[in-house]
Order: structure tokens, then sequence, then C-alpha cells
């Protein structure tokens, strides 16, 4: 029996939409309102009747308002448990007004996401869209425009969205970037453990839902699971309280030997959203997967969804348990992009992360690459001790790529050899190739369903 799953995520992607093909009646008035001055402008900015501007609370009933005619929906308890993002301001949003009436809207978050052995502070983009009479003027285009600004004024080094319209994006640079996988297994097929009867190294396993008490313990076991994952987002204390305040699982397991906790996994259903566990102690993780094959088995849910990397340990059980693992975007559609609004900036983020990889190589040091795109050329020099970045030059090993083929090739969506084949690419030498090999390998990009419903 074949059934249709969608993750909270998805719930977030269905709020995605662009300027569609039917443009309203454009006043004299309007007819400036596509052209916005190029980086560095302030906001408000007019234009005749129209007004670019960051929101304010003022603005939260209007946004709402909006939000219902666009993508008929949130609710208004999703929408107001957005609020609660410990990182909001007003401003987060920024609004396309014609009349003081709110016609176009992007919403931009803050988080920090980790890449290699770096942490990095990024803008997640949500609920773009464009009243369906102003839509064709360029309101929305114009306000992800503006969002890329915010984003170098304001110090993040990437741009991230799920879409499912990646063509509306390309064009401002974006690239399609990231794989959402998970797995699907028979529930029956999942190990069978039996609660409070398996003894491993530290006495017998119980699971059990979490208590309030132990955030500390999932706070830990997240970071350890996920620590070299790119993509995955940093928590605080406050960040973790909000998400489970927000409820999106129904309950939450932890895996115990007497007290001590051991592993956790979100549930929602038949599906497992979020799952992490001690690597010193498989066992929890079977604990852990049985007690959900219990309940699916009780529930009649023939089948359950895992959402993981596709290196999690998690995955490997799925494949030998005759499970499928899946591509978001070939189930759906659904694609993640990222966006780098300032290569320099990225490239100096990153660049502990690149010296690592060039040190752990093996390869003669500094190791040198450079990297152009459009008018813009960086050169990196990769080193132990006297790492930097460099712009305006190329050194006699350089790649030249699309912003969108270096965006994937950078946060290790694409190897480099998957690159070559990308329109637009260059390479001035084999040794650039062999370079780029290691300072830029491919690895899997994951976004929790838990972080991808609050962007």
């Amino acid at each position: 029996m074949k059934t249709k799953h969608r993750s909270v995520a998805h719930k977030e992607t269905q709020w995605h939409t662009a300027d569609g093909p039917r443009p309203a009646r454009r006043t004299p008035s309007m007819s400036d309102s596509t052209k916005v001055p190029g980086p560095g402008f302030r906001l408000p900015l007019r234009r005749g009747t129209v007004e670019y501007a960051p929101g304010s609370e003022a603005d939260h009933e209007a946004v709402y308002q909006t939000l219902l005619h666009v993508f008929h929906g949130p609710d208004r308890e999703s929408f107001l448990g957005a609020l609660g993002d410990p990182a909001y301001q007003p401003d987060h949003r920024l609004l396309a007004k014609v009349d003081s009436k709110v016609v176009s809207h992007v919403h931009l978050t803050q988080r920090t996401i980790r890449y290699g052995s770096t942490n990095l502070p990024i803008n997640g983009v949500m609920w773009v869209g464009t009243l369906p009479e102003f839509r064709g003027m360029g309101f929305a285009q114009n306000l992800m425009r503006m969002a890329s600004d915010r984003a170098r004024q304001g110090g993040a080094v990437l741009q991230a969205l799920t879409t499912g319209m990646p063509q509306f994006y390309r064009p401002l640079g974006w690239g399609v970037c990231g794989r959402q996988t998970f797995a699907q297994v028979l529930s029956r097929n999942l190990p069978q453990v039996s609660d409070g009867v398996v003894e491993g190294r530290g006495g017998f396993w119980h699971v059990r839902p979490w208590r309030q008490v132990e955030l500390g313990d999932l706070m830990t076991l997240y970071d350890n699971q996920y620590a070299r994952t790119t993509g995955s987002v940093v928590r605080t204390e406050e960040y973790w309280r909000w998400i489970i305040g927000r409820r999106y699982a129904h309950v939450i397991w932890v895996a115990c030997q007497g007290e001590t906790v051991r592993g956790y996994a979100f549930i929602k259903d038949h599906k497992i959203l979020e799952i992490a566990y001690d690597p010193a102690y498989p066992q929890a993780l079977r604990a852990l997967l049985g007690r959900v094959r219990a309940e699916a088995l009780e529930r009649a849910y023939p089948e359950v969804t895992i959402y993981a990397p596709s290196d999690h340990p998690v995955m490997e059980i799925a494949r030998s348990s005759s499970g499928r693992i899946t591509d978001q975007e070939a189930y759906d559609g659904t694609v993640s992009m990222y966006h780098i609004p300032d290569l320099g900036r990225f490239l100096t983020a990153v660049l502990p992360e690149l010296s690592r990889r060039a040190v752990e190589s093996g390869s003669p040091l500094p190791l040198e690459l450079g990297l152009c795109s459009g008018d813009h050329r960086w050169l990196i020099h990769a080193d132990a001790r006297k790492a930097r970045i460099e712009p305006d030059k190329l050194s006699r090993r350089y790649l030249t790529l699309s912003p969108s083929g270096l965006v994937r090739l950078l946060m290790g969506h694409s190897s480099i050899d998957q690159a070559i084949e990308e329109e637009g690419f260059i390479a001035s030498a084999s040794t650039a190739i062999d370079a780029a090999r290691i300072l830029f390998p491919p690895a899997p990009i994951w976004r929790s369903p838990l972080d991808s419903a609050t962007a």
C-alpha cells in the first residue's frame, strides 16, 4: 500500500510563490516600481505610489491578511507562533506597498548553520509572494534584491529557501543546492525491540516521553549528531524551547538507561522528523526505532518515514530493512536553494575550514585557487598559518563558474566533476580542478524539518 507523506517543511514550501504571468493594469505612478537602486540604498524607498519598506509591528495584521490572499494561509496560530522566534524583529519583513496597502512580502529569518568545522550566519527567506492583482510588476524580485542587500549589510554570508519554483530565483543568482532526503520503511521491517527487556552495557533500555528537565540532554545529542552536517542549524536553548513549544511533533521519545538519556526522536504520526543518539550507544538508536515500530503497528500505519541526512546511521538501517531513500526534489519537485550575497565575505568565513581541508589533504601548502564568477574574482590561499582571501586576483589555477554553479560547488552540493558539466564552467588548468577537489568535496547538505518549518 503506497501512502503520501508530507513533512512539516512542506507546509512552508507551499507558501513560496512568485510574481505570476498576469500583471495588473500599470498606472503612470507605478511605472518605475521595477527600478531600484544598486546595493547600499536605504529603506524606505518610494517610487510614485509604490513604497518599499521594512515591516513594523503596525504592519502585522496587514501582512497576515496579505498572506491569506496570496497563500490561503498560514492560520493565525502559526502566524502568531512565528512572531515568537527568539531572533524575530518586525523589520525582518520587507514589504512593497501601493497606496499604503501591502501588496508584496518577504520574511527573513536569522539563523546560524554549520559548514564543516565553522559556523555561518544565514538569512532564511520565506513567504515570498505578491497579491494576484499586482503580479508581473517585479515587486517580489525587487524585494529579493533588497533581501540580498540586507544580508550584506547585516553580516549574513548565505541566504536559503525552500521552493517549488526555482525558475523564479535562478536569474537572481540562486542555485538549487542541498538534498532533503528521507527514508520510507515498512513498519514491520523496523528493528523489533521490546521496551525494558533489552540489556546492554550500563543496564536495561527504556523508551519514554521526554521531560522538560532533559532539554540539555537533547541539545547535547543534537550537537554531537549533526556537528559536521553542512546546513544543520546551530540551536540556542531559547530557540530549542521555541521550536518545541510550536508542537510540530506529537511526542518526543527518549531512549534511556536508568535516567541517562542516550537518544531522542521527534515523532509526528508515522514520521520521524528528527532522530539523534550517542554513537557510543548504538542500542539507543535501535531502541527508539523499536518503539516507533510498535506505535506505528498499533496505530495501523503500514509505513514509517524517517527524515535524516543521507549519511546518518538510521539511513543504513532503513536500507537494510528493505526501505527506500528518496530525494525530496524527485518526490514532489520541492528544492532547497542557496545564494551567496557577498562572495568575499563567504570565503573569509569558511577559510578556517578550507585551511583544515588543505592541511589534512597532505598537499604542498599554501594551496591556492582562484574563483571567478561574473565580475567578481577572488584568490584563496589555504594554509595552516597564513591563510587569506585576496580580492580582484586570480592565480594560474582558477575556475570560472556561473553564480548558481559556484554556490553548488562551494557548499558541497556538486563535486568538481559534476561542476565541469555545468554551462559556463572553465578551468585554467587541471591543477585547478585538483585544488577544488580538496577544498570543496561533496557533502550532504541537510536541514531538519523542525528548522525547515521555521526557515
